[in-house]
């Protein structure tokens, strides 16, 4: 039996999540930064940039604590232009090399072969795009804990582009695709959106694995019909498990996320995992123009502008392959 949010305060969890609008004019952002590059774990990289915290709520006392802090992978984010140039340099060299081939697979081309080149590159789409064209950002959060000494991350949750748009073209709506990785846990957790005919808000459903008691989860987390925020309800099995609660005013989003199922809000992984997909809110409309762009360029046939990330390749590949 789930419990409603009345119901043994003492067995919920409840976080607070304050992501920045603002993160490299945040007044803590430098000291965070600083703690980062001498903590120990090696995924806050160089391309990463700090752009949120979160709070916890102790259950005994009811005090609050600083527990975590949220970073972002802002080379793929907010490429900036030299980023653009160079993915469009490779992409021109790699295409002038299969035109090339298509003309003579080896050896020196001939006069009247040259010319056939480069009458070729002089038409070709790929010979002809800008570095603005080019579509590649992509969403990368993760979560480190801050609670103790140390800084150690606690998960990552990322966009899976190539899901989301054979969804989209699939369902003619563009439909948000994210891949969770946490600490201590085994499992990748895939959360997509799904198009629900004559319902606007957002629906994510998901399967959660409870490793300590052998049980496979399936939830939802289902946008609020009327909210000021942005309002989310967690549910399993159609009973409530938690919530997201979005604050009223911030420049940033900023909100509450609660989870009240006793097994549920025990499990650190699984509360890691609704955090992390809270900080991913704020980004969701940017990502909704940025992946109808990408499907407007892959109807067009100009699949190469939709560039695909060699982490996203190495997320998508067989783990049984030999």
């Amino acid at each position: 039996m789930f419990l409603s949010r009345s119901k043994s305060a003492k067995s919920h969890a409840h976080r607070y999540v304050d992501m920045w609008a603002f993160m490299g004019l945040h007044p803590t952002n430098i000291d965070l930064l600083q703690k980062l590059k001498e903590a120990d774990d090696q995924r806050f990289g160089a391309n990463m940039d700090v752009c949120g915290t979160v709070s916890e709520k102790d259950a005994k006392t009811g005090d609050w604590a600083q527990s975590h802090m949220v970073g972002i992978r802002t080379d793929i984010w907010n490429p900036d232009g030299e980023q653009q140039s160079g993915i469009l340099n490779r992409l021109q060299d790699d295409r002038r090399t299969q035109l090339r081939k298509e003309i003579k697979r080896s050896g020196r081309l001939s006069q009247a072969q040259t010319k056939n080149l480069e009458r070729q590159l002089e038409r070709d789409s790929v010979m002809k795009m800008q570095p603005k064209e080019i579509e590649n950002r992509r969403l990368v959060m993760k979560l480190f804990k801050t609670g103790t000494q140390r800084i150690n991350w606690a998960g990552t949750i990322e966009e899976v582009v190539t899901r989301e748009l054979h969804n989209s073209l699939g369902t003619k709506k563009t439909v948000l695709s994210f891949a969770s990785a946490l600490q201590r846990f085994d499992y990748m957790t895939l959360l997509q959106e799904n198009n629900r005919t004559f319902r606007i808000p957002s629906i994510f459903s998901f399967s959660f694995f409870d490793q300590k008691r052998d049980r496979m989860w399936y939830l939802e987390i289902k946008r609020k019909w009327i909210s000021i925020g942005a309002d989310f309800t967690i549910e399993a099995q159609n009973q409530r498990v938690g919530e997201i609660d979005g604050a009223l005013i911030g420049l940033g989003y900023n909100a509450h996320v609660h989870v009240y199922e006793p097994t549920l809000a025990a499990n650190r992984q699984f509360v890691d995992l609704i955090t992390l997909f809270a900080t991913t809110v704020g980004y969701q409309s940017a990502m909704r123009k940025s992946l109808r762009r990408r499907i407007k360029a892959t109807r067009r046939g100009l699949d190469t502008q939709n560039v695909i990330e060699d982490e996203e390749f190495r997320l998508l590949r067989n783990p049984r392959a030999a």
